[in-house]
């Protein structure tokens, strides 16, 4: 059977818009065999999405995206084929849960001091998610303080705007042992995101290999082919196992449409035939 894989994508559960269910059935829609439900710092999609996937004959790989520090910069490490029940990845889940809710509580009161008031609208976008900065741009865009995320993300929510508050995540070694510990595979999240240096990524390579981090997103849908090759390449030179996948959390979002990342080049080992 062909197959048509999509390792990175979010619900409701944290900053996605659709619920596990409408998900799947997208997923279904868009021919997809496996998918992994990687909410951030949460697994609380993972049972309705089972069940979903099991509705639609769908090979669902459980997973999460965790938010990281490496050298002072934010990364995020998605955990594939995790054990939700795994007491050592659920408590790091929890510790990153309670650092968000600290940090909303912080932004909400930044905000309150540019005469901004995002607390009720913020509340009412959440429902049972863990918050994240996509909640407050959506409540900006609400209010009608931006007309879109970018313009969001742009006039808040960034170092010397209202709403930043920065945050002390876990290290690379914390997380590579949650996920580790739950028999789950470490992979880096969109590498080109960062915006590093081909040498800065391979130290960081380097460093996330000591770390059991073992995978890295060589496709996703704003990856030119240059780039594809590029970490294609290091993927092979560093024996990383490949990951691919949208970072699917809206329909809204064109350039990050479910199941359209570009196949693996060749020569890389994808990482769910190791799952």
């Amino acid at each position: 059977m062909h197959e048509k894989v999509d390792l990175h994508c979010h619900s409701i559960s944290s900053d996605g818009e659709l619920t596990p269910h409408e998900l799947l059935e997208l997923a279904a829609e868009r021919g997809i065999t496996h998918l992994a439900l990687t909410d951030h710092d949460t697994l609380d999609g993972l049972p309705a999405a089972a069940l979903a996937a099991q509705e639609h004959d769908i090979c669902l790989i459980p997973g999460v995206e965790l938010s990281c520090s490496w050298r002072g910069q934010l990364l995020h490490i998605v955990g594939l084929g995790v054990n939700p029940e795994c007491a050592e990845l659920k408590q790091g889940i929890a510790e990153n849960q309670q650092r968000r809710w600290q940090r909303a509580e912080r932004m909400i009161e930044d905000f309150l001091n540019h005469d901004i008031d995002l607390g009720k609208t913020v509340s009412g976008l959440l429902g049972d998610a863990v918050p994240t900065r996509p909640h407050f741009a959506q409540a900006l865009i609400k209010l009608g303080y931006a007309k879109d995320k970018k313009q969001a993300f742009k006039r808040f929510l960034v170092r010397g705007k209202p709403g930043y508050i920065p945050l002390i995540w876990p290290d690379l070694t914390e997380i590579g042992r949650w996920i580790k510990a739950a028999g789950g595979i470490a992979v880096l999240a969109h590498p080109m995101r960062y915006n590093m240096t081909r040498t800065k990524l391979v130290a960081l390579i380097e460093e996330m290999k000591a770390a059991d981090i073992v995978g890295i997103e060589v496709s996703t849908p704003v990856n030119d082919a240059n780039q594809i090759q590029m970490l294609a390449q290091l993927a092979r030179e560093h024996k990383l196992l490949g990951s691919m996948g949208s970072d699917f959390h809206s329909p809204d979002q064109p350039w990050a449409r479910l199941g359209t990342a570009q196949p693996l080049p060749s020569g890389v080992q994808p990482v769910w035939q190791a799952l």
